[in-house]
């Protein structure tokens, strides 16, 4: 059974060059959910939603998708983010967010705990996924984080980092966009980053970068993978899609069992095929919906996987 920690929001998504709104229920942390149940793995989702039309809305679809909703808090309000689309489907946001969340959720029968987002960054609740990332550790469930920035809401950088990091260190799996290395550390090589994190405790590190694809850190090694050539429609969610489809792979094969979770590279470069083509497969239609699984095997055929040679070394003059 896998845990998402995290916060819940209703994407209200403008056409480019319009004021009308479609509302979609997201949120990173759900959204990693729903694509986890679309994937066949049982799953909860630890959130806050509003006692309002949203978070009945919110409600219904996650019912729908199959997510468990044992462990989702009541609030005032749902949170909202207000998504625009340029020209080439990708959204810029306005947040309308709180997360007051605070009650831990119960880790038992859990088998992979992921948390990230909004939620581990803003408090008072991220101080809730903090303890319950610890409360994993102690229990030897495995973590897995995506710090998935936004820079809007980030007040204090300094602090923003320190925590970030802390949470990587203690993660067992890391997936992080190129563009949240250079938000949190503007001036400093995203590879330098990535090399530093790897290095720092989780024993998979993926980075991604959009249409450039993504790469692995394992075992001292960089695995590459190269996205098909899709229609961009939107790229809402294709973070969380990927995300969802990294774990569902590992949980799939094993990796994810045991206190200290680990994988064969055959299993991590199969993890990391899925996941591109599951990201694909999101930002070749609008929404974050997950893809249903036929969707995501016909394009696994066309993502490429690399050996993608020796990491580079970090950069001890980073900013902590």
């Amino acid at each position: 059974m896998f845990l998402v920690v995290g916060e819940s929001v209703v994407d209200l998504i403008g056409e480019p060059g319009s004021w009308r709104f479609e509302a979609n229920v997201g949120g990173s942390p759900l959204n990693v959910a729903r694509g986890l149940a679309a994937a066949g793995q049982p799953v909860r989702l630890a959130s806050e939603v509003g006692d309002d039309l949203f978070g009945e809305l919110t409600r219904e679809e996650l019912a729908v998708a199959g997510v468990s909703t044992e462990d989702l808090a009541g609030g005032p309000a749902t949170n909202l983010a207000f998504a625009r689309l340029d020209p080439a489907g990708v959204a810029s946001y306005d947040f309308r967010f709180a997360w007051e969340w605070g009650a831990r959720p119960d880790l038992t029968g859990v088998s992979c705990l992921h948390t990230g987002s909004l939620a581990a960054l803003i408090d008072p609740g991220a101080n809730t996924v903090a303890g319950t990332v610890a409360a994993a550790r102690q229990n030897e469930v495995p973590v897995c984080y995506d710090p998935n920035i936004r820079a809007s809401l980030i007040q204090d950088p300094t602090a923003a980092r320190d925590r970030v990091a802390r949470l990587v260190a203690t993660a067992d799996i890391v997936k992080v966009s190129a563009e949240d290395l250079t938000t949190l550390y503007a001036g400093t090589r995203a590879e330098s980053v990535a090399a530093r994190w790897a290095a720092s405790g989780p024993w998979l590190l993926v980075v991604t970068d959009g249409e450039a694809g993504a790469q692995a850190w394992y075992a001292g090694a960089v695995i590459e993978a190269t996205p098909p050539t899709v229609p961009v429609v939107d790229t809402v969610g294709a973070g969380d899609a990927f995300t969802a489809g990294l774990l569902a792979s590992l949980a799939e094969a094993g990796a994810l069992r045991g206190p200290k979770p680990a994988a064969g590279r055959a299993v991590v470069e199969a993890a990391l095929r899925r996941a591109t083509a599951t990201a694909a497969a999101i930002c070749a239609r609008r929404g974050a919906a997950p893809p249903d699984a036929a969707q995501v095997a016909a394009l696994e055929a066309a993502v490429t996987v690399r050996d993608g040679g020796d990491p580079p070394r970090t950069d001890d003059s980073m900013a902590s």
